[in-house]
């Protein structure tokens, strides 16, 4: 017996037909077993596109037998009448013969069209599409009258290819929708079907949602990573391109972490699992972007009061000139042109424009490694007139190296003290001390009592006797002096004196320079925003009027809604001393190895060395809104232009219909431009970014 077939079940003869499904490979007995498994097995935006490109294939097949059919009847219009009685028993056949091709198409295309605009109805909301299918059953009945009565004036073949012209710019609307989402989930990566879990047992194939923290996973070259997790053995190169738009592998070694979505390239891996796939790095991006997909945004908001005003003032226009030409030219006249207004002014193109651009655009970004929590957030973006940076780890690289240590003879002892002092804090001068002693094989003192003062440092007791470690002109004002304006000083105080003094120096992100200058050509004003008092890396990025230094978090609250009074304002951040200061902008973002909170709370969330990335960010937000504005704008004369020939019956229903349909085409190409713009202007980030990790470091 033949194996069967991979939708129906049936046996599968001599000419089975191969087919891939949603990535699955299968054998089907006919074509339209595959189009059956095709829709059956989507979901979303996509099924729904698919479900509606089925019941358009199957009304277009009665469609064109109803033009067929109704052939015969144009010949003495176009060719005069040459004798040819239009009323004889083969005219009347044909008739017959249409109304009852027509009926299916009513009930494919009509039937979900009028479900829709009740489900609307009982909202309060009057739909357009729902006034064109009232019109076309109209056309219908009075078809139908004309074909019992026998007297001229047929129009099945209009019912129905209208039907058919209104489907195909629905259909034109749910596949932009679905390629929209689709672009987003090949932006993101799939999850591979199985995981390789190591256990007592061996390796066993699991399903990925079957992983657990803590659950170990082997992962060969070419293999994706399941869920987030950290490296225990091998090493290796690792594909992080879909979160972060880093095209070139990034080596991983054990105690690195590694994302879901991420592919090895050439290593063999055994990983730690930190998180479940539900809250991987890739789901939570997702979840970020389809938020984004659900907002609105103002000029959506206006498209919307729009076309609530617009469907109203175009059933009265309809209804007037309908009967101005009933009275003048008889009722069959009156009800196509009533038709053919109602046809043209369908404002799909003005409720298409502004959604589409905006998910064209933040698909865009997120292929980037830009995640814009929403629509609104993008539309902030262009606006952003002001741009506020913080300082480590968003333009400095956030690892400053201790250069020398004063004095120099007891370099060792207070390196250890500060080491003490500052073990297990995850401020970047403490990890900078830290990795000092670890260079020099110190070990750190032994400290009670650690106290930590924001902004200022940490204090505590050695052996009894008071000490502490921080900025200079805290532990000894006096001697709060700068011998290198390149270099961060770390003082260290023993019974209330100064003993000591660290010297940092931290670098620039690489294209923060240039970064900050791009912006500048766009328009924006730039400001320094930091909690360090001298800043002394990133001074020359800025004018000392825009420098505000020395800050902590409440302060940067109050520079940001100062800034506010001038424009759109955007902070730029990375730490967990940054979160509030996002929170007040008007658009937050996040960048780099951001804190968990800072993700959270920020409007704009940067994989890699975000810096690099938002002048792009900007002037793509600003193409985006452009794009949107165009298309309301274009939306809105053509319905005026298109509206005015219906109603003066220059535009019969199907040519309204096509019409209609073009706008709608115009609109999507018109959006379209963004995803290949997006794909040009959007080169690769400078560096890989640390995936979304449990715990990441904060500044």
């Amino acid at each position: 017996m033949s194996a069967p077939c991979a939708h129906c079940g049936l046996p599968l003869g001599r000419r089975a037909l191969p087919a891939t499904v949603d990535g699955v490979s299968g054998r089907y007995c006919c074509v339209g077993c595959i189009l059956a498994h095709q829709v059956t097995r989507a979901q979303g935006d996509d099924g729904h596109a698919r479900a509606v490109l089925v019941r358009l294939g199957v009304a277009v097949f009665f469609a064109m037998n109803v033009m067929m059919v109704s052939m015969p009847a144009y010949v003495p219009t176009v060719y005069g009448g040459g004798g040819i009685a239009t009323d004889g028993p083969l005219f009347l056949v044909l008739r017959w013969l249409a109304m009852a091709l027509a009926a299916p198409v009513l009930v494919l295309l009509g039937g979900p069209i009028l479900a829709a605009a009740w489900r609307g109805a009982r909202e309060g909301v009057i739909a357009t599409d729902a006034l064109i299918v009232a019109g076309t059953l109209a056309a219908y009945g009075l078809s139908i009258a004309n074909t019992v009565a026998g007297r001229p004036g047929v129009y099945f073949d209009t019912a129905t290819m209208l039907l058919v012209l209104v489907t195909l710019g629905r259909y034109l609307e749910a596949r932009a929708r679905a390629d929209a989402g689709a672009l987003v989930r090949r932006t993101l990566g799939a999850a591979p079907a199985r995981a390789w879990r190591v256990d007592d047992a061996g390796v066993t194939p699991v399903a990925p949602d079957a992983l657990a923290p803590g659950d170990l996973v082997a992962v060969a070259p070419g293999d994706g990573f399941p869920t987030d997790g950290v490296v225990v053995e091998g090493e290796g190169g690792v594909d992080e391109a879909a979160l972060s738009g880093e095209p070139l592998p990034v080596l991983r070694r054990p105690g690195d972490v590694v994302a879901g979505g991420s592919t090895s390239v050439d290593g063999t891996f055994r990983v730690r699992v930190t998180a479940p796939v539900s809250a991987s790095a890739t789901a939570r991006i997702a979840g970020l972007v389809d938020a984004a997909l659900a907002s609105r945004t103002r000029i959506e908001r206006i498209a919307d009061r729009a076309s609530a005003v617009l469907t109203p003032v175009v059933v009265a226009i309809a209804l007037v000139a309908g009967g101005w030409w009933a009275v003048a030219e008889g009722p069959d006249r009156g009800v196509l042109v009533t038709l053919a207004v109602l046809a043209v002014a369908c404002p799909c193109g003005l409720g298409l424009a502004t959604p589409l651009a905006m998910w064209t655009g933040v698909s865009a970004a997120a292929r980037r490694g830009v995640i814009v929590r929403g629509a609104p957030a993008l539309e902030r973006v262009a606006a952003v007139r002001t741009m506020l940076f913080d300082k480590t780890g968003t333009l400095t690289s956030g690892d400053p190296r201790l250069v020398r240590v004063e004095p120099a003879s007891n370099a060792d002892a207070l390196v250890a003290l500060a080491a003490g002092l500052e073990a297990g804090l995850a401020h970047p001068l403490a990890r900078g001390v830290m990795q000092a002693a670890a260079s020099r094989g110190l070990r750190p003192a032994a400290i009670e009592g650690v106290t930590v003062v924001p902004g200022r440092g940490v204090r505590g007791s050695c052996d009894g006797v008071p000490v502490a470690v921080g900025a200079v002109e805290w532990i000894e004002p006096a001697a709060a002096r700068v011998s290198d304006p390149s270099d961060t000083p770390v003082a260290l105080a023993r019974d209330g004196r100064g003993i000591g003094v660290l010297w940092f120096r931290e670098s620039l992100r690489a294209g923060a320079n240039d970064a900050v200058a791009e912006l500048r050509v766009l328009g924006l004003a730039v400001g320094l925003a930091s909690g360090d008092t001298r800043a002394p890396a990133v001074r020359r990025l800025f004018r000392p009027a825009e420098l505000a230094l020395g800050l902590g978090p409440a302060d940067k609250v109050r520079r940001v809604q100062a800034a506010r009074g001038a424009g759109t304002t955007a902070m730029v951040g990375d730490g967990f001393n940054d979160a509030p200061a996002l929170a007040a902008a008007d658009v937050g973002i996040a960048v780099g190895d951001a804190a968990d909170l800072t993700r959270t709370t920020a409007d704009v969330v940067i994989h890699g060395d975000g810096v690099t990335a938002l002048p792009w960010l900007v002037a793509h937000a600003r193409r985006v809104v452009r794009v949107a504005r165009r298309g309301v704008a274009w939306a809105f004369a053509y319905n005026a232009v298109a509206v005015a020939l219906a109603a003066t019956g220059r535009l019969e229903p199907v040519v309204a219909t096509v019409a209609m349909l073009a706008s709608s085409a115009a609109v999507v190409a018109n959006a379209r431009r963004l995803d290949r713009a997006g794909r040009i202007a959007a080169g690769p980030v400078d560096a890989a970014p640390a995936p979304l990790a449990p715990g990441a470091a904060l500044s």
